[in-house]
């Protein structure tokens, strides 16, 4: 009975994460398309839909956070080695109703937050709580459970690519602006071929190491020889795409529209081979557990073909039809948009304090700068005067967001390091529009608070993570069946609660 009721609920509650999780992963490879109304909004979905559908149909299925042993699942074995069913049932639905609450909750005030993050947190909540309440060890021998180093690993290299991103978007930016000035039909036919080759390269290199790697249309023997072939292949699409520029070099909008629009394209297809088997990997996992003698739980966790399709259908509709998504989507186009904008947050404190020492730092840049550079540069890169019908984002500031985006998440994929696609996606936006000085002094403040709220919930992603799924688990492995319908209904209550919070809003541009 207990088997039974789990999953069933674990299965109610992986539809909803995926409903949850793409309003809130929405933001990896919407924004730039939307903020710079790079098309109609029916083409950018059209875009995101077929993405989302090919990714989930070449993806190898192999949920990333389980290949990384998050936790070690010999601690949850009976006598004769076999794996102990209510203790790892009890996990995976600690781990599934903390996450819907935790998603669910930063989609209500409309912050972007990790998805593996979470996870991770939430595997590692839930594994301590079954091995304290299960294993008669005590605390140190519950947080035994955890593989502390690859655990480690995984936090230390998403935070540190939250800076990453920033600085190096940037610096690119601002290199971008001073070459392309605002006039890009004076600049783009001279220069357009450079931006042209170097944005497809970059989006290139991305698919074939995060939205292809791995794929299941893709063997390890043909994995290989790109690899091994990989400096002639992106030589080979810059020289391509750099010569369509110089054919269409008098129509700009038209070809970095063109790398916006694959930019989106590129960003759903890793995002749907990827992240989405993190939202059903769990799920996954538990009815493994349960139908396929001798799982490895902390190892090749697969998900059958037809669950990711039927998890990308999902996905394509709850991105079509959530309001939450077009909230947290709404916070960074505001963040980022030109000129003076309406603000979510207040100005702080802090915010003020950095916005001051900001100026100060260039200040002191400025008076290092010989002085006819400095008027080059800022002949180039000076704001034109705003016009109210304008976009948030123009078009080659939202092809700097995806090409940038995409080399680092790609450049870290390639390498094997555990990257969150909603921090460096969401920062290398923030560090876009900061090079680009969209920046006024009239919200510099209310904008560099809301950076703040939101890396503050990123910082509190973890612990609410952790605790929501230690205290989901703990309920589940104490009261046994019983557990299992006040969990649903505190999950139930915790949404409906949040859905009455949230108050939509007009989305911005």
């Amino acid at each position: 009975m207990f088997e039974t009721i789990a999953l069933l609920l674990i299965l109610a509650l992986a539809t909803f994460d995926l409903w949850v999780g793409v309003a809130n992963d929405a933001v990896n490879f919407l924004n730039s398309a939307f903020g710079s109304r790079v098309a109609r909004r029916r083409l950018i979905m059209v875009i995101a839909t077929v993405g989302i559908l090919f990714g989930a149909l070449t993806s190898s299925g192999l949920m990333e956070v389980a290949r990384r042993g998050v936790f070690d699942p010999s601690h949850f074995v009976d006598a004769q080695g076999a794996i102990v069913l209510t203790s790892i049932l009890a996990l995976y639905l600690g781990v599934m109703a903390a996450d819907v609450l935790l998603l669910d909750l930063f989609n209500t005030f409309g912050l972007p937050t990790s998805t593996t993050v979470s996870i991770v947190s939430e595997l590692v909540g839930a594994s301590i709580a079954v091995a304290l309440w299960t294993n008669g060890e005590g605390i140190f021998g519950a947080l035994g459970v955890i593989n502390s180093g690859p655990v480690l690993g995984i936090y230390t290299a998403i935070f540190l690519s939250v800076v990453t991103a920033f600085v190096s978007a940037a610096l690119v930016m601002f290199l971008v602006r001073v070459v392309y000035g605002h006039d890009l039909k004076a600049s783009f036919p001279r220069w357009g071929w450079l931006w042209t080759g170097v944005s497809f390269a970059a989006m290139t290199y991305f698919v074939l190491f995060k939205g292809l790697q791995g794929a299941a249309v893709l063997d390890e023997g043909t994995m290989s020889a790109i690899r091994d072939g990989i400096f002639w292949i992106l030589g080979g699409v810059f020289v391509v795409a750099g010569g369509l520029a110089v054919v269409w070099r008098h129509r700009p909008v038209r070809v970095i529209g063109a790398i916006v629009l694959t930019g989106t394209g590129a960003l759903s297809i890793a995002f749907a081979g990827n992240d989405l088997v993190n939202f059903i990997g769990p799920s996954v996992a538990a009815f493994q557990a349960v139908l396929v003698e001798g799982i490895d739980l902390s190892g090749r966790v697969e998900t059958p073909a037809w669950a990711l399709l039927l998890a990308g259908a999902i996905m394509v509709t709850a991105l079509a039809r959530s309001q939450k998504a077009r909230r947290v989507t709404d916070t960074e186009i505001r963040l980022a948009a030109q000129g003076h904008t309406k603000q979510r947050f207040r100005t702080s404190r802090l915010g003020a304090a950095l916005v001051t020492l900001g100026y100060a730092c260039l200040g002191v840049a400025r008076r290092l700068t010989p002085g006819a550079l400095r008027s080059r540069v800022e002949d180039r890169t000076a704001p034109p005067p705003l016009d109210p019908a304008a976009p948030p984002y123009d078009l080659l500031r939202a092809s700097v967001n995806l090409t940038v985006a995409a080399l680092l998440i790609s450049i870290g994929t390639a390498r094997g390091l555990p990257l969150s696609t909603t921090y460096i996606t969401f920062m290398a936006a923030m560090g876009a529009s900061l090079g680009d000085r969209t920046w006024l002094a009239a919200d510099a403040e209310q904008r560099v608070t809301g950076i703040l709220v939101v890396l503050g919930g990123w910082l509190l992603t973890g612990l609410i993570a952790a605790a929501g799924a230690f205290v989901m688990a703990s309920l589940i492995v104490l009261t046994g069946t019983a557990g299992l319908p006040i969990v649903a209904l505190l999950v139930a209550f915790g949404v409906w609660r949040l859905g009455r919070v949230h108050r939509p809003e007009p989305e911005h541009g």
